[in-house]
């Protein structure tokens, strides 16, 4: 009866390196290195044991052998090989973690959202992006499942959700051991022991990792007014490192407990950008426009568009960056597993875990080598990094009914989560300069003496708590053979709670390190508040590391605290969404072996929020609706040719109400830019995968995939501040400070969808050759996405910086020994060293500038693994 636990962790092994499961149906060939079979592929994603072929659910699984024979790293390599994942880094320049399946996920990184995707450690809900660059280390699979999931476990989610199983711990003494060299000083590193404790009753197993890399890119602040001591600085680089402890009671045949304690930190540059001048867009470089005449040519005779340049004309491998890039996580988790196997029709799973989350960046938002625009969790006085606290209970019933004609799950998922004071500085300044054109102090001074700035700065500090209850189920019920029917129904309550404090540097007291700076006169009409001082000691007097006090509608007057410096909304959702699907098998018929059909009609359900950027009409928080969506699919999978073909197709819809998207949101007041989470009334997408596997010779293993992908948005309104008369729009309203701007309704309806490609390309060629000294595997990738988006604000969007192709070419050489405990590889990775623009921070509408990031270049290196 043990072995009944092994199935909600089995994906069959392979030692292919193109076992891989590939498009809608996953498919993982199971291929003896002379055999002419693509053998069945086992998966458990809905809580049963059953072939993938049979699986009437849109499903991708690798094994933990696919991952070490595609040189699979971590999650941000999932989009190499499974179709419509696009997988990485979030938004800006922050190195936490964002996946989207088939056009659906965040790019807000904030602890007040959640992504569409949902992403599971051994059925432990993974809540928030810090740290969620998961490193693959002493897996047994990935699954990875599109469209809505709620039915069968854990959160809801609208975009599909990715399990990641660990090996469990057996009753024998076991290890492996891998390091991986290359170019930019690459150095990696694993290992895993599995130690017997008890007999076959009590057993352990360790894992540990690091993974590090230089910078791509290198800090040249040459002619820049920043800090020469960053000069030379690299930026985008990997530092992560982490580990496992596992431990397994087999109490009896039919009760087994899991205790898991994993560890992940990341201490590591951020991701440094290029930059580009964006010109000719109707309505942008409103602040730019203000700040040029006023600050930034002033203080250092060149205007924002010229830094911009500076950094333009350095090349995608230099940067200028006045600001010590850094990102840093902190990730801790306990789980523990019961299942309880109760009799041959019914068994029970409790799943209770408790993670800690922590994380922080500081980051050049501007793209230049000048203090404009900075964020930054770390090196000022009242900084704190993110940190949450969650908390989550799951229990499951599974069993068969009927004589096996009814297969069943029943669950329920509690979730609780908490972040404290995560607290972002958001500086701009200061700018010292003698050109100044300011009025005169009462007391006679003025700034061509060169002691005078402009200086802004707030601190923003989050409070959140988030609370969710969950009851689902889904039954299938097999009419006989050949028909089966889905049914499965979700609730889903949440209630969501965000505290935002904003303050404002402490000018009475310790901006200075002498006498206390005075604000210049009659310079309130261009920023809420003047922002221009006069330092009586000098511009070396000014105090970086300065405190901050609640925010004041005067800078020098400790009294006069901002109504809305501390404001607070609790918002509740809950939602039933049900999924329907009918399955129809066939048997051998001509050359095809094995087939089948279906039809699913599945609702999702995402929770609103509460925005952490304000209204820029009010100043106050608002709520975004929650995420509602119905997907409708049509699939057929089948293997012909005596199991030597293998083709799968999946046709999809997705319908959704109020899609939550990211925009880029100003203050026209203060100047903050911040990620927006705002609701596209109506978009859809739909979609067309087709993925095959082929088997023309002994050994030879051929991979072609084609995905189409077409996505609307039917109806979209923004908030877009612009220059003054610029665009002929009644909605615009003239706000009273700061003067020469208009903020507008736009209508974004009909632009891309982001990181959504038109179309996706993917050929993998694999050879087998056997020899007396070993095994001898040559394997060539190919990749090809058209027309991926990346924009955030309207004028990015229209400008396409952000939307293009993206290309890569791999290969890998490996050596394997014949008793298979040595192997040695040689790879590379976009051979070609194609650079293409994946992401970046948009201020074209405030700035005219565009800062860009880019892929990886050409890698290369040489791994080397030992199992015992």
């Amino acid at each position: 009866m043990y072995a009944k636990f092994r199935m909600f962790n089995l994906v069959v092994a392979s030692k292919s390196a193109l076992a891989i499961a590939i498009g809608t149906s996953g498919m993982s060939p199971i291929v003896a290195h002379s055999q002419m079979v693509l053998e069945e592929v086992i998966v458990t994603a809905r809580k049963r044991e059953e072939s993938l072929q049979e699986t009437p659910v849109a499903i991708s699984a690798l094994s933990g052998d696919d991952l070490e024979d595609l040189g699979l790293r971590d999650i941000s390599n999932l989009s190499e090989v499974v179709p419509n994942v696009d997988s990485g880094d979030g938004n800006g320049t922050s190195g936490a973690g964002s996946v989207f399946i088939r056009g659906i996920g965040a790019r807000n990184t904030g602890v007040n959202f959640d992504s569409g995707v949902g992403i599971y450690v051994d059925g432990v809900y993974v809540s928030r992006p810090d740290g969620a660059v998961l490193d693959n280390v002493d897996l047994q699979s990935i699954q990875v499942l599109r469209g809505p999931q709620g039915t069968l476990f854990g959160k809801n989610t609208t975009g599909g959700a990715i399990l990641y199983t660990t090996n469990k711990p057996v009753d024998v003494f076991e290890g492996s051991a891998e390091v991986r060299v290359g170019n930019y000083d690459r150095l990696d590193g694993k290992l895993t022991v599995n130690v017997p404790l008890v007999g076959d009753s009590i057993m352990s197993r360790f894992s540990l990792y690091s993974t590090s890399r230089d910078g791509l890119m290198t800090n040249d602040l040459s002619g820049a007014p920043g800090n020469d001591s960053l000069d030379g600085d690299e930026f985008t680089d990997v530092n992560r490192h982490g580990g496992q402890a596992q431990l397994r009671w087999i109490a009896s045949d039919d009760l087994v407990f899991d205790l898991n304690y994993n560890y992940n930190a990341s201490d590591q540059s951020a991701r440094g950008l290029d930059c580009e001048v964006v010109t000719g867009i109707d309505g942008t470089g409103w602040q730019a426009a203000l700040q040029n005449s006023t600050i930034v040519e002033p203080a250092t005779g060149q205007s924002i568009a010229d830094w911009c340049q500076a950094n333009a004309d350095l090349g995608p491998e230099t940067i200028q960056s006045d600001l010590p890039g850094r990102y840093e996580s902190e990730v801790q988790s306990l789980a523990l597993t019961a299942d309880w196997y109760i009799n041959d029709s019914l068994s029970f799973r409790s799943i209770t875990a408790y993670r800690t989350t922590e994380g922080g960046e500081t980051n050049d938002l501007d793209g230049t080598g000048i203090p404009l625009l900075h964020r930054t969790n770390f090196d000022f006085a009242d900084a704190e990094l993110r940190a949450t606290d969650q908390f989550s209970q799951e229990f499951q019933f599974t069993g068969t009914a009927f004589d096996d004609k009814l297969d069943y799950i029943v669950g329920f998922f509690g979730f609780w989560e908490e972040t404290d004071a995560g607290t972002a500085v958001s500086p701009s300044g200061p700018f010292f300069g003698s050109l100044y054109d300011l009025p005169p102090f009462v007391t006679g001074e003025d700034c061509t003496t060169g002691n005078c700035a402009f200086y802004i700065n707030q601190t923003t500090t989050l409070y959140t708590e988030n609370t969710s209850y969950s009851l689902y189920s889904q039954a299938d019920w097999n009419f006989n053979d050949d028909w089966r029917l889905t049914l499965g129904l979700r609730y889903t309550s949440e209630e969501r709670e965000l505290q935002r404090i904003f303050q404002t540097p402490d000018f009475s007291n310790d901006v200075s390190t002498g006498t206390p700076p005075l604000e210049i006169a009659g310079i309130g009409d261009i920023f809420k508040g003047g922002n221009f001082y006069y330092f009586p000691d000098g511009p070396s007097s000014f105090n970086p590391h300065h405190g901050f006090v609640p925010s004041l509608t005067d800078p020098l007057d400790p009294g006069s605290v901002d109504p809305l410096y501390d404001q607070t909304m609790k918002i509740d959702n809950d939602d039933w969404t049900p999924m329907v699907s009918l399955q129809r098998n066939f048997g051998e018929t001509g050359f095809m072996e094995y087939g089948t059909a279906y039809i699913t009609a599945a609702n999702g359900f995402l929770s609103g929020g509460v925005s952490d950027t304000t209204d820029v009409f009010t100043g106050e928080i608002y709520a975004y609706k929650p995420e509602k969506v119905w997907n409708y699919e049509i699939g057929f999978k089948m293997d012909a040719w005596d199991r030597r073909l293998r083709l799968n197709t999946a046709l999809f819809y997705t319908d959704y109400q109020d899609r939550q998207l990211t925009t880029v949101t100003v203050n026209p007041t203060t100047g903050r830019i911040a990620g927006s989470t705002i609701n596209a009334e109506k978009s859809t997408i739909a979609g067309l995968e087709i993925e095959s596997i082929l088997l023309p010779i002994p050994n030879l293993q051929i991979i072609a995939n084609v995905t189409f992908n077409k996505g609307d948005i039917d109806k979209y309104e923004d908030v877009r501040i612009v220059t003054s008369g610029a665009l002929d729009n009644p909605t615009c309203v003239a706000p009273a400070t700061p003067p020469g701007i208009d903020v507008c309704l736009v209508d974004r309806s009909d632009e891309d969808l982001p990181r959504l490609p038109e179309q996706i390309y993917y050929l993998a060629l694999q050879y087998n050759w056997e020899t007396s000294v070993g095994l001898i595997t040559p394997l060539f990738t190919w990749s090809y996405r058209t027309e991926v988006e990346n924009c955030f604000d309207q004028s990015s969007c229209e400008s396409g910086i952000y939307r293009g192709d993206q290309e890569s070419l791999g290969a890998r050489l490996t050596w394997t020994s014949p008793e298979e405990q040595w192997r040695i590889t040689a790879y590379g990775t976009n051979l070609t060293d194609e650079r293409y623009v994946i992401g970046g921070v948009p201020l074209v509408d405030v700035l005219e500038t565009a800062g860009k990031q880019y892929n990886l270049p050409r890698m290369y290196g040489i791994e080397a693994a030992f199992t015992w």
